[in-house]
């Protein structure tokens, strides 16, 4: 008998625990309807006002009928004409279709004639390759340089070439187009 006892005392216990969340809700409600009706009233109505309007003062700020403008700074630029339909059309039609707009290639001014037809990379990488054998040349003649020092400048001097014979394979380009150098030697 305890255990149904136990369970009618939870029981009666749970219904008033209900009983006062629903009493609870319903003064939070009530409080917060006062609450919202307070601030609506402060609040006031928002009177209605023309098509031109300061949102935020709700006060008009052009008046057409006395002739004010509605920009500013009309006379600064030119008035943008306002598109229809069909010419916005046009325009979306123009732009979707690809059209190449890169401009001819004329190739009279790739190499400048006071350079003899080189470019400065071309300059400075040779004057590197004159730098590097005559170093390789000083450590060759030289009895006291050690070999890792000979085979250091060897390898300088071969990266070098590498880069002048590349720079010249990807400039091959230029250089062909209307007689490219032999033009400005001759």
């Amino acid at each position: 008998m305890a255990a149904s006892e136990a369970v009618a005392a939870t029981e009666t216990a749970y219904e008033a625990a209900k009983e006062k969340a629903k009493s609870a809700r319903a003064t939070s409600e009530a409080v917060w309807k006062a609450e919202y009706e307070a601030a609506k009233a402060e609040a006031g109505e928002a009177r209605p006002t023309g098509q031109f309007s300061d949102k935020r003062k709700q006060d008009r700020i052009f008046r057409r009928e006395m002739g004010e403008p509605e920009f500013f700074l009309m006379d600064t630029g030119p008035v943008k004409p306002i598109l229809t339909g069909d010419e916005i059309e046009e325009i979306t039609r123009k732009v979707q279709t690809p059209k190449d707009q890169t401009p001819q290639y004329n190739p009279e001014n790739v190499l400048s004639p006071e350079f003899g037809g080189t470019t400065n990379y071309e300059t400075g990488v040779t004057d590197l390759i004159e730098e590097a054998k005559q170093k390789l040349d000083r450590l060759l003649n030289d009895p006291e340089a050690t070999q890792q020092e000979i085979e250091l400048a060897k390898l300088d001097l071969k990266k070098l070439n590498y880069l002048y014979d590349n720079y010249n394979m990807g400039m091959n380009v230029f250089r062909t187009a209307k007689g490219g150098r032999d033009t400005l030697r001759e």
